[in-house]
């Protein structure tokens, strides 16, 4: 526990004084969820505190659960579990907070790949081609709505001319758990949201969304879906973060706080070990390292969806320039 400034009063006051709470506006069990929890447990530690986190669900692209954090008072009680997936409110909702409303501490990301249910009838990523040109919209990908996974997906339906049946869940977890269920063929999510799933032979890997190969830990090499849908290149790679955020203007020495807070917890064996067990890659960003990211993949997210026509509103109207 430390003492802060609290800006325009000049009093001294300790933060945290109480438990922090914690909001992650997707389902429990994806990227989002298991990272958010991952760092805050470490960080309640370093920082003497209880730090709550619960799931907030719906809305285009996790909106109710980061309208919910922005409602809060900035006053560092309410955090927000994040990914790039939020960046894409404004244009899927009209909500006017952009990247520039908010604090980003990213921890982590992995790639995105493409998976099919181990029964499904095409089993691999030419088989999926063939079906779909052979008759369009006869195969379904399960995927969060509105963010990263959304847009890969789409990329096949705009300029690969591959249409498919998009099913929307509130979160990876859920998604994943509708392909592996059966209730659609193919599901689009990070390397570590699938990790258990394509160790247990429930889930096929058929491409990794990047111009390269993946070489899967425990799997072996996943090829690069611009081996044979080359239409997609010049749109990847698009990159995948987790980790949480606070509205740009909350007191400047809570977000100091917890930066120091937040990067302590990132070099714990704990979440090194965590971040093994995801397939992820540690970015342990904070400041303005972390707002030229997150300003980056808002802006091509945006504008990839707006002139796919899959949003409601233009980037243009919010600021957010053009890649």
């Amino acid at each position: 526990m430390l003492l802060v400034t609290l800006t325009g009063c000049g009093e001294e006051v300790a933060y945290p004084a109480r438990a922090i709470n914690n909001v992650i506006p997707f389902g429990a069990g994806g990227g989002t969820d298991t990272w958010s929890r991952a760092v805050m447990s470490e960080m309640a530690q370093n920082m003497d505190c209880n730090i709550t986190s619960s799931n907030m669900t719906g809305g285009s692209a996790g909106s109710i659960g980061v309208n919910y954090s922005w409602e809060a008072a900035h006053d560092g009680y309410t955090l927000c579990g994040t990914s790039e997936t939020p960046l894409t409110i404004p244009v899927q909702t009209g909500l006017e907070q952009t990247s520039k409303d908010w604090e980003f501490f990213i921890a982590a990301g992995s790639p995105g790949i493409l998976c099919v249910n181990k029964d499904a009838a095409a089993q691999d990523l030419q088989g999926v081609i063939d079906a779909l040109t052979a008759d369009p919209e006869s195969l379904s990908i399960a995927g969060t709505q509105g963010g990263l996974w959304f847009a890969q997906a789409k990329l096949f339906e705009a300029y690969a001319d591959l249409p498919f049946k998009w099913v929307a869940y509130d979160g990876s977890g859920p998604a994943i758990k509708g392909c592996y269920s059966g209730e659609t063929d193919a599901v689009v999510a990070s390397a570590g949201e699938l990790n258990e799933y394509i160790k247990s032979g429930d889930l096929i890997p058929i491409a990794v969304m990047d111009k390269a190969d993946f070489d899967f830990p425990g799997y072996g090499n996943v090829a690069a879906v611009t081996s044979l849908v080359p239409a997609l290149e010049q749109y990847l790679p698009l990159q995948q973060f987790l980790g949480f955020m606070v509205p740009k203007d909350t007191d400047k020495e809570i977000i100091e706080t917890l930066q120091v807070s937040f990067h302590a917890a990132m070099k714990t064996d704990t979440i090194s070990a965590f971040a093994e067990s995801q397939v992820a890659t540690i970015f342990d960003l904070t400041g303005d390292e972390a707002q030229a990211m997150a300003e980056e993949q808002e802006s091509k997210l945006c504008w990839i969806l707006y002139d796919m026509g899959q949003t409601k509103f233009s980037p243009e109207d919010f600021g957010i320039e053009q890649p």
